[in-house]
């Protein structure tokens, strides 16, 4: 694991001069329009938003915030920030300070909400002779709306225990949150945001965090066959979400804040986000991001949904539907297939509701000019199609819902749910396996990996599936050939660029895998400096600087555990730049042609190094085709597919405006 390392600094970049040029898109808007109903506390009338700092947080500007007859809330060590409560008249004059940075309203943040086993390649990587590969020793914390514990898919290999060992519940204490859910007619028996009528040992009120934790890590006994990926791996409940699967921003930060400082004793190596923040802001300043972006230098490998809005309300395809942090460049972000229920993986298809890249968050000059981020996503794309897996006892959904129960009862009960927040713990727990094989993976290196064994899907763009659909066997394939160290020594800046990465004797492995009697091609590329497209077996054979977690690199800005990093070199010669292979298509560019002209020796292989530049970018003049749509960065907040393909979506917009409703649609078959 890497070492700890200085907190990220947001004092590497200028300050803006104009104080309105340091609020987020919404804040900015609810300013303009003198509407903070969301964001403000109706006894005190004061404001709750994030104070991003230019470094540090100084005593200074905690003073400067009582002063202004203001409270803080909670201090983050995830980021140099706060999370306070000011009077909306005080905004301006808070974010003149030379100490603040960035401001940005608190967010609604939501849920996105062996079968597995077989179609991703897991039990092909076991019966290779590697049987014990299920997770065992490594940490998986969910942030969710809880876990319940004493369910059957959560006891240890004895079943003398449950195998969620650590637990803290952050929401419970955001009075905030209750107040905003008056505000959206959110109505019931809600007590420290739990519902009532649970049994003893259950926090998940909700009923979403057990199956996203199932669906990573369940072990199912008693006959039953809904196991998850790695069915052995330890469960750490991070309640970031309440009974009614809300939460807000400032609860997923404080998450993020516990899982850093309790992650060595728990040794979590894994953080799975199935949740979506409504943000419109560029990675480069969303203080969630910012928040994933500390996790993941410090040696954390963050999974997130990529949102459940691939399809906009007139029923076109929508494009640029990425919610936060899914739109981090540090971050494996997964959207969801269609698996059919059928063990071939020949019949996958790109689910209608999972969301599409690239990203659109943006930012603005001083010109008023908005710059999207346009950072190709997802990563990657695995089942998240009415997936079974464990029911919380007494939840929300499940009495709201019935048709979403399966089988069994009690501590046994099992339902199906559908979407990229169950497609996310699929990838977290083959994240899991990939650590229990080779712990010194770093977590961009587990991303490449996964990436580059990918299968590709027919049809399928780079924006819909990313580098393509999850191989587990694959993947534990390529892990196993690199030497065990990488981690430790990028910690101690032991390892150059160039120098190599396999094991001891060991070679690539072929570039291909066969899965539930399908056999294919590996997709052979991977996503990196935000828009480029790097291939071939020289990524893996040496290391490359990109494999470093605390290293960021985005068209033509490279920055180190935040701050601007110099002259260096980031890929060997002999990788091979497929940038131009996309052609015309661009983002758009079907992953199939990507691989077949890889595979045919097309590209261009760097005689020299990768040379910054903006890569494969979307143009903002582009014409696209009838039936898609592209968004200008209004990020939904994160809805819940359910089973049966109806979607229930909270549909509510938190960035550039409000809008509240609640509806039901027809999905996937």
């Amino acid at each position: 694991m890497a070492c700890l390392a200085p907190p990220m600094s947001a004092g590497a970049r200028p300050l803006p001069a104009d104080p309105t040029a340091k609020l987020s898109p919404a804040l900015s808007a609810s300013l303009s329009n003198n509407d903070f109903t969301i964001w403000s506390d109706p006894v005190t009338g004061r404001v709750r938003i994030l104070i991003q700092s230019d470094g540090p947080v100084s005593p200074d500007l905690l003073s400067a915030v009582a002063l202004a007859g203001g409270v803080v809330v909670r201090q983050f060590t995830a980021i140099d920030g706060i999370l306070a409560e000011v009077p909306k008249d005080s905004l301006l004059t808070i974010a003149a300070r030379s100490d603040v940075w960035r401001m940005s309203a608190d967010h609604l943040s939501q849920q996105s909400a062996s079968h597995l086993e077989v179609t991703t390649g897991t039990d092909a990587a076991r019966a290779n002779g590697i049987r014990d590969l299920d997770g065992t020793g490594i940490g998986i914390a969910i942030l969710d709306s809880g876990i319940m514990a004493n369910h059957s898919e959560f006891t240890s290999l004895l079943g003398l225990s449950s195998r969620v060992v650590a637990s803290t519940d952050i929401v419970s204490s955001n009075s905030h949150l209750q107040l905003v859910e008056g505000l959206l007619g959110v109505v019931g028996s809600v007590t420290g945001g739990l519902v009532g009528g649970l049994l003893p040992g259950n926090k998940d009120a909700y009923g979403h965090g057990s199956h996203v934790a199932a669906a990573a890590a369940g072990r199912s006994c008693g006959g039953k066959n809904y196991n998850g990926i790695a069915s052995n791996a330890n469960l750490i409940d991070v309640r970031v979400l309440d009974g009614r699967g809300l939460g807000q921003a400032s609860d997923v930060i404080a998450g993020i804040d516990w899982v850093i400082q309790n992650r060595t004793l728990r040794n979590i190596r894994v953080i799975n986000l199935s949740l979506g923040a409504a943000s419109a802001e560029s990675w480069q300043t969303d203080p969630l991001c910012r928040a994933v972006r500390r996790a993941v230098a410090l040696g954390i490998t963050v999974v997130a949904a990529a949102g459940n809005f691939g399809q906009a309300q007139n029923g076109l395809e929508c494009y640029g539907s990425i919610t936060a942090p899914g739109d981090d460049p540090t971050v494996i972000t997964v959207g969801a297939v269609n698996t059919h229920q059928t063990n071939d993986r020949t019949d996958e298809t790109i689910t209608y509701f999972t969301s599409r890249g690239p990203t659109r968050g943006y930012s603005v000059d001083d010109a008023n000019v908005k710059h999207y981020d346009n950072l190709l996503k997802p990563d990657l794309v695995a089942p998240g199609n009415r997936i079974v897996a464990a029911e919380s006892q007494g939840d929300y959904l499940v009495s709201h819902y019935p048709q979403l129960h399966v089988t069994g009862s009690g501590s046994s009960a099992f339902m199906q749910l559908s979407g990229s927040s169950v497609a996310a713990p699929v990838v977290a727990g083959a994240a899991a396996i990939l650590l229990q094989r080779n712990p010194g993976l770093t977590p961009p290196l587990i991303k490449a990996i996964l990436q580059y064994t990918a299968q590709q899907l027919t049809s399928a763009n780079i924006c819909q599936q990313g580098a393509g659909l999850l191989n587990v066997e694959g993947a534990v394939r390529l892990a196993s050939a690199l030497r065990q160290d990488i981690a430790s020594a990028v910690a101690r800046r032991a390892i150059r660029v160039g120098d190599t990465l396999l094991a001891p004797g060991a070679g690539m492995p072929s570039a291909s895998s066969t899965v539930a009697g399908s056999s294919f091609s590996w997709g052979s590329y991977v996503f990196a400096g935000g828009s480029h497209i790097l291939a071939g077996a020289e990524l893996f054979k040496r290391y490359q600087a990109i494999y470093d977690p605390s290293l960021v690199w985005v068209r033509g800005t490279v920055t180190q555990n935040g701050a601007p990093l110099g002259d260096a070199a980031l890929i060997t010669s002999s990788v091979v730049d497929a940038d131009a292979l996309a052609g015309s298509s661009g983002v758009f560019a079907l992953g199939t042609a990507l691989s077949s002209a890889i595979a045919s020796g097309q590209g261009i292989v760097l005689s020299g190094g990768i040379i910054l530049s903006e890569g494969i970018i979307l143009s903002e003049g582009i014409i696209l085709s009838e039936g898609i749509i592209l968004s200008e960065g209004i990020i939904l907040s994160e809805g819940i597919i359910l089973s049966e393909g109806i979607i229930l979506s909270e549909g509510i917009i938190l960035s550039e405006g409000i809008i509240l409703s609640e509806s039901i649609a027809q999905g996937e078959p």
